[in-house]
C-alpha cells in the first residue's frame, strides 16, 4: 500500500516559451506556451456584445420590444433570482418586458433597472421598458447601465465592521452541555495508550462545514490518529469575523473529540479538564491554532497552559493576525499591502478603526504563548514577516498538499475545442466572481468556449451560458473536486482572487485533474504555483483577463496544450501540524513521514500492554481474565492521503491469524467485536482500534499477513 511515497520535484523552472511570451507582452506575466501580445482594455460596465446565437432569440418575439430585448435578458438568471417566475411557467422576456421591470426586477446580472430610471428620469416619466431604451438609445448615448463602479463598488458599499455585523450562533440547538469532569473522562479515554494528545482550534465546527481550512484541519485529524495522538478540537459557539470581545458571561466552545461532536463547553472547563491529565498521559502534547476568530485570546492561552504543550502552532491560512480584514482588502475590494496600523489607508478602511485593539490582543496572545508559526507559502510568510511584529519561536514555510508529477506522456487527444473553462468554489468577489461572471457575460455566445461552476450545490450560480456542476470536498471524499474537474475535462481552471492567497486548494485540484490555472498576478501563491510548475497563464489584471479569452488567446493556448504531452499527477495531503519536523527544512517530506512500524499493542483496561515478537507473529501476555481487550495500531486511510487512492476504510493491520491460549479466532468470529473490516482472501484489516472478547485467555498471538506504509508524526518523538 503505497499511502505515503516520495515527492518528485515539479517543474520548478520555467521553460523558453515563457519566458519569450513575458518578454514580448506585459500582460502576460507567465505562459506555458508562447502567446501573441494581448490587447490593452478597459473592463467597464457596457453590456456584453450581441453575438449571432444571442440574435437568433430575437426571432422567438412577435412583439418588437420582447424581441429587441431577448438577447439581453439572461433566462436562467432571472429564473434563479425570482423563483416565481418558474414556478408559474411563465416566459423570462415576456415577463420582465411588460411587468418585470415596473416591479424593479433585473433582466441580467449587469443591467439594474432600478438605477437606470431612477438615473435617468425622462425614461422613467415615459414609463417605457429601461432595457429596451438602454439597448436601442442608450448605450450610444452613454448611459450606464448601473451604477459606476459596478461590482466592485457594490463590494465597497456593503463593506461593515466585524463587530458591526449580526452575530451567528453556529452550534447545534440540542447540543449538550459539558462540565470539566465528564470531558476529562471522555478525553483519558482517548489518551489511553496514546503517542500524544493535540488541542486545535478554528474559527467553526470543521466537521460539519465545507472550506479549505476545514479540510486541512480534517485530514490533519486524520494523520494524527493514524500515529495514534488524540485530537480534540474547539471552536466557539457564536460565530464572528473578530475575536471574542468578552463579557461576563464565559466563553462558549463547541467540542469535537477524534472527529465527534461531543457538545458545548465552557473555555474554563475546557482547561480544567486538560488540567486533570496526568503527566504520563498523551506525552506528545501539541497546541495548534487554524484562526482566532470567535475566540477569546486569554481563553486560547489558558487552554494552552492546561495542556502543558511541548510545542504550540499558529498557522497563516489567511492574514487574521495582521487584521480583522483576513484577506487584506481594503473595504472588500483592494488589496491594500497590511499598512501601518496608524496609515492615512487604514483611516479610510472600515477595518481600521479596530485594528489597534484588534491587534493589541493579537499580540497579548503570541506573548502568552510561545507559537512556531506556520505558512502554507513562501508569498504568505514574506507578507506576514514584514508586517507582522508579532513575538514568535520560528517561523517557516509547510505547504498544505505536495504535488507529486508523472513522466510526461502522449496526449490522449488533439481535441481542443471548446475550451472547458470552470470557476471553482464559491461565488464570492474574494474569490473573483463578478470578474469571472463578467466574463461569461461577454464571451458566452462564443462557440470557442464551455463554461462551468463547480461548487456545492446550493450555492451554484445559474446564469445563460454556464453549466453548474454540484461538487462537495469533504473529509469522506477528499479529492472529489479532482475527479469531477477530471471527468468534465476540463482545460482551464479560472483563480481570480484579487488578493495574495496563502495557499489554494483549487489550484492544486486543478493541476492534479489534468487542468491549467489562468491567475491574476496579484494572486500570492496561486501565481507562483502556475509559475513553479508551468502549468497556465498568469495574467497582469482584469483587462488581460478578459482580453486573454475575448481575442481567442485562449483557444491558441488550448490548441498547444492539446499537442502537448500530458503530465500526470497526484496530491498527496500530508502538510499539516501532523508532518511538521522542526529539525528538518521547510515543507513536508513524504519519506520522513513514511514508516512500516505498526506499533501494534493490546489495551485492557487501563493498562497498555507491549508484544514479543517472533518474526511475521506478535505475542501478548494478557492479564487474567481481561475480557475485552482493544487491538490498536498505527493506521492509514488511503483515500485522505492521496488522490490516486480510493481506499476509503482507516485500515490497521492485515490480521492473517489470530489465537487465543493457542486457539484460532477465525474471521467472522463472534469474539471479533468491532473495528474489523471482513475477511479478504487470507486476511482481514482492523481499523486500527478492534475489539476482542479475550474471556479469560492468557496469550494472544497475532500473525500479520500483509505489510502497510504508515505515517509517523515527527513530533511524536521531538521534545
Amino acid at each position: 500500500m503505497d499511502a505515503i511515497s516520495r515527492s518528485k520535484p515539479a517543474g520548478s523552472s520555467t521553460g523558453l516559451a515563457s519566458d519569450i511570451t513575458a518578454r514580448s507582452d506585459p500582460a502576460i506575466i507567465h505562459s506555458r506556451f508562447t502567446l501573441a501580445p494581448v490587447a490593452a482594455t478597459t473592463p467597464g460596465d457596457t453590456a456584453p456584445p450581441e453575438q449571432d446565437a444571442a440574435r437568433a432569440r430575437s426571432e422567438h418575439y412577435a412583439d418588437p420590444g420582447a424581441a429587441t430585448i431577448a438577447p439581453h435578458v439572461d433566462v436562467a438568471y432571472y429564473r434563479a433570482i425570482y423563483p416565481d417566475i418558474g414556478r408559474l411557467a411563465l416566459d423570462p422576456v415576456t415577463h420582465f418586458h411588460a411587468h418585470g421591470w415596473r416591479e424593479g426586477r433585473n433582466p441580467n446580472s449587469w443591467f439594474d433597472t432600478r438605477y437606470y430610471l431612477a438615473a435617468n428620469p425622462d425614461i422613467a416619466a415615459a414609463g417605457i421598458d429601461p432595457l429596451q431604451h438602454y439597448v436601442t438609445h442608450g448605450r450610444a448615448e452613454g448611459r450606464q447601465p448601473r451604477r459606476s463602479g459596478g461590482a466592485l463598488r457594490a463590494v465597497v458599499e456593503a463593506a461593515t465592521p466585524p463587530s458591526a455585523r449580526p452575530l451567528g450562533y453556529d452550534a447545534p440547538a440540542d447540543a449538550d452541555r459539558l462540565e470539566a469532569p465528564d470531558l476529562h473522562a471522555a478525553i483519558a479515554a482517548r489518551c489511553v495508550g496514546a503517542n500524544g494528545l493535540v488541542v486545535s482550534a478554528s474559527h467553526d465546527r470543521y466537521i460539519d462545514v465545507t472550506g479549505g481550512v476545514q479540510i486541512l484541519i480534517a485530514d490533519e485529524q486524520a494523520l494524527f490518529n493514524g500515529d495514534r495522538f488524540a485530537y480534540l478540537h474547539l471552536s466557539p459557539a457564536i460565530a464572528r469575523l473578530t475575536l471574542d470581545p468578552g463579557g461576563d458571561e464565559p466563553a462558549l466552545l463547541q467540542v469535537v473529540l477524534d472527529g465527534r461532536f461531543l457538545g458545548l463547553a465552557t473555555g474554563e472547563a475546557v482547561a480544567a479538564a486538560l488540567a486533570l491529565l496526568p503527566d504520563t498521559a498523551a506525552p506528545a502534547r501539541i497546541f495548534t491554532v487554524h484562526s482566532v476568530f470567535g475566540h477569546r485570546w486569554r481563553v486560547l492561552a489558558a487552554v494552552a497552559a492546561a495542556l502543558q504543550a511541548r510545542h504550540s502552532f499558529f498557522w497563516l491560512h489567511d492574514y487574521a493576525s495582521l487584521c480583522e480584514g483576513y484577506n487584506l482588502l481594503r473595504d472588500d475590494a483592494l488589496f491594500c499591502g497590511a499598512p501601518p496600523e496608524d496609515s492615512m489607508a487604514c483611516r479610510i478602511c472600515v477595518y481600521g478603526g479596530e485594528r489597534a485593539g484588534y491587534r493589541a490582543e493579537l499580540r497579548a496572545l503570541f506573548d502568552a504563548v510561545p507559537f512556531h508559526v506556520l505558512a502554507p507559502s513562501p508569498a504568505a510568510l514574506q507578507l506576514w514577516l514584514r508586517s507582522a511584529g508579532l513575538p514568535h519561536l520560528s517561523a517557516r514555510v509547510h505547504a498544505n498538499l505536495v504535488l507529486q508529477e508523472g513522466d510526461a506522456e502522449a496526449p490522449a487527444s488533439g481535441q481542443h475545442l471548446p475550451v472547458r473553462v470552470a470557476f471553482v468554489g464559491f461565488p464570492m468577489a474574494h474569490k473573483g466572481w463578478p470578474l469571472f461572471r463578467t466574463l461569461v457575460e461577454q464571451a458566452r455566445t462564443l462557440d470557442a468556449y464551455r463554461f462551468y461552476h463547480l461548487s456545492i450545490a446550493e450555492t451554484l450560480q445559474p446564469m445563460d451560458g454556464l453549466i453548474g456542476v454540484p461538487a462537495q470536498v469533504d473529509r469522506d471524499d477528499r479529492f472529489a473536486m479532482v475527479a469531477a474537474l477530471a471527468a468534465l475535462q476540463i482545460d482551464l481552471v479560472l483563480v481570480l482572487s484579487p488578493w495574495p492567497e496563502t495557499f489554494s486548494y483549487v489550484t492544486h485540484e486543478a493541476f492534479a485533474a489534468g487542468a491549467d490555472v489562468v491567475a491574476l498576478a496579484c494572486a500570492g501563491n496561486v501565481a507562483d504555483a502556475v509559475r513553479r510548475h508551468d502549468r497556465g497563464v498568469v495574467l497582469r489584471d482584469d483587462a488581460a483577463l478578459l482580453r486573454f479569452f475575448l481575442d481567442l488567446h485562449a483557444v491558441r493556448y488550448a490548441e498547444q496544450r492539446a499537442a502537448a504531452a500530458l503530465r500526470p499527477a497526484r496530491l498527496l495531503a500530508c502538510g499539516t501540524t501532523a508532518t511538521v519536523a522542526l529539525d528538518a527544512p521547510d515543507g513536508p517530506d513524504p519519506d520522513r513521514l513514511a514508516t512500516p512500524d505498526p506499533a501494534l499493542r493490546v489495551i485492557a483496561g487501563d493498562a497498555v500492554i507491549l508484544p514479543a515478537r517472533d518474526g511475521d507473529g506478535w505475542r501478548f501476555a494478557l492479564p487474567a481474565q481481561a475480557g475485552i481487550i482493544r487491538l490498536v495500531s498505527r493506521s492509514v486511510v488511503p483515500a485522505q492521503l492521496s488522490s490516486a487512492a480510493r481506499d476509503q476504510r482507516r485500515l490497521g493491520v492485515a490480521v492473517g491469524r489470530l489465537m487465543l491460549d493457542g486457539a484460532i479466532v477465525p474471521p467472522g468470529d463472534a469474539r471479533r467485536l468491532s473495528g474489523w473490516h471482513g475477511a479478504e482472501d487470507a486476511w482481514e484489516w482492523t481499523s486500527g482500534d478492534a475489539t476482542l472478547d479475550a474471556g479469560e485467555a492468557r496469550m494472544l498471538e497475532v500473525t500479520l499477513a500483509r505489510l502497510a506504509t504508515y505515517f509517523r508524526s515527527p513530533l511524536a518523538g521531538s521534545g
